[in-house]
């Protein structure tokens, strides 16, 4: 029997979980933001001062891909944190920053995999770009567009399946990095579609909140936070149900 959740069931089981709950995930998500802001300044405005030279690109893609992958360390923080707010557990502050911790590498390999699959399958449309730059083809701008569109969709269909990585941490504590890997691409067949949805139905919401001054995402990021815990709790209990 067929008991998947529908996007309206778990945004309805996340709000639940949030009731009483505001006073712990709004000061986590602003420590989230907080953070995600400085990392995203580690580049210090090498990109945006001064005439570019190879050093200097090659300096500043480090540093950037470097923001990107502690970004998605902390992620699997968040991802920590918001389960425990929908397994009643104790969530604390210190969860955010769980990812750092030495003794588990696996959320700092599997966010290295996550942000090298991004570069990679946007090379192509940087190296149209870098030819367009360097010949000044006007021609060559539009199919550089089109190619990094392209990677974009092969990424996102790749993120898809890693969508549950984080999570898995979590429950196999035994499994190493390449083990949780596979189990998330399993658990993702035939269910990309389901929370492709559950995201696209957060668009209007995320924009909404936008609004006052972006204030709305401290309610709008928390209720979607808790939305895709409760698909993996959903996507596993199923997957256990079927043995």
């Amino acid at each position: 029997m067929n008991t998947y959740k529908s996007s309206t069931e778990l945004k309805a089981n996340a709000r639940g979980y949030l009731i009483g709950n505001y006073g712990r995930v709004v000061p986590a998500q602003i420590l989230y933001l907080l953070f995600v802001y400085f990392a995203d300044g580690l580049n210090g405005g090498i990109l945006t001062s001064g005439n570019l030279t190879f050093l200097r690109s090659a300096i500043a893609f480090g540093l950037t891909f470097l923001a990107s992958v502690l970004t998605q360390i902390l992620n699997f923080g968040l991802c920590r944190f918001y389960m425990n707010i929908c397994c009643h557990f104790p969530a604390n502050y210190s969860d955010l920053f769980s990812g750092f911790r030495f003794s588990d590498d696996r959320p700092a390999r599997i966010a290295v995999l996550i942000v090298s699959r991004f570069v990679f399958y946007l090379c192509p449309s940087f190296a149209v770009f870098a030819l367009y730059m360097i010949t000044n083809n006007h021609f060559l701008l539009p199919i550089a567009s089109l190619v990094g569109v392209i990677g974009l969709v092969f990424f996102y269909i790749f993120y898809l399946n890693m969508s549950q990585c984080y999570y898995l941490i979590l429950d196999f504590p035994e499994k190493d990095a390449n083990e949780i890997v596979r189990l998330s691409k399993w658990l993702m067949q035939g269910q990309k579609m389901r929370l492709f949805y559950l995201q696209v139905s957060f668009i209007p919401v995320l924009l909404l909140a936008i609004v006052p001054c972006g204030l709305g995402l401290l309610w709008a990021l928390p209720y979607s936070y808790s939305a895709f815990a409760c698909f993996h709790l959903n996507l596993t209990a199923q997957a256990a149900a079927k043995g």
